[in-house]
């Protein structure tokens, strides 16, 4: 059996590399760039992929060129993350693994790769864990530590595309919110729409927000909220596989 094991950290790579060959016959391939391991997957044939979620080198690179003022909303590529590797997989009929850590800022990452990718395998980065969803995924069968399950929402709870993305005008407020525009005037420039009509939504998306987190507060200026959740989950909102499903 071959496993492709997409890790940028090291010792992380090893760590799968170590378990995985003693737990079961296989091997493993550790690949720690994100893009080489797309190509991979597309040239190679896998039984199994298992998927980091963010990948550092890709995360400082964007950040450099944002404060460089050389990020746009229009750009072609934006950020890249495991969820381009989780659609790729999904594409090849190789059954995966998410393989992360359970921060907050991969919750929403999380919970698409479960609502728009079926993603059935989720482990954390546990000792001796990762053996245990890869058997249970090349068989068939589901595997979501209660670890990373914790950071689902309730089936209660709206969908992602209810709460973030229900208009093109919604999903651009996200992004620019995200990518660092925090008053309604700049929101609006880059949209081009008029301040005034980014005021009249940011409630309306609040109350959306809190519905799908309830950690969220519901009392102040409503753009405050949106603004703090929006720089908390930037990975997300500008995401490339994200803003490829929702354009």
């Amino acid at each position: 059996m071959r496993i492709l094991v997409v890790e940028d950290m090291g010792i992380a790579g090893v760590m799968a590399h170590t378990e995985l060959a003693q737990a079961m016959p296989c091997e493993p391939v550790v690949v720690p760039d994100p893009v080489a391991a797309l190509d991979r997957l597309r040239r190679e044939r896998f039984d199994a992929v298992v998927v980091d979620m963010l990948f550092q080198s890709h995360s400082d690179e964007f950040e450099r060129r944002r404060r460089e003022g050389r990020v746009r909303l229009t750009d072609a590529r934006l950020h890249l993350s495991g969820l381009a590797l989780l659609r790729a997989a999904g594409t090849a009929g190789t059954p995966a693994v998410l393989w992360t850590s359970g921060e907050p800022n991969r919750r929403l990452h999380i919970t698409f790769a479960r609502e728009h990718f079926a993603c059935r395998g989720m482990c954390p980065k546990d000792k001796g864990k990762l053996a245990a969803a890869v058997r249970a995924v090349v068989a068939g069968h589901e595997y979501v530590d209660p670890i990373l399950r914790m950071h689902l929402p309730p089936r209660s709870a709206p969908t992602l595309r209810e709460t973030f993305f229900s208009s093109e005008p919604r999903r651009a407020m996200w992004r620019a919110m995200a990518l660092g525009m925090h008053h309604h005037a700049r929101i609006g420039q880059a949209l081009g729409v008029k301040s005034d009509a980014v005021r009249r939504s940011v409630e309306e998306m609040r109350s959306r927000l809190v519905a799908f987190d309830p950690g969220c507060s519901d009392e102040g200026p409503p753009t405050a909220e949106l603004v703090r959740y929006a720089s908390q989950n930037w990975e997300f909102f500008l995401d490339d596989t994200v803003r490829e499903v929702f354009p």
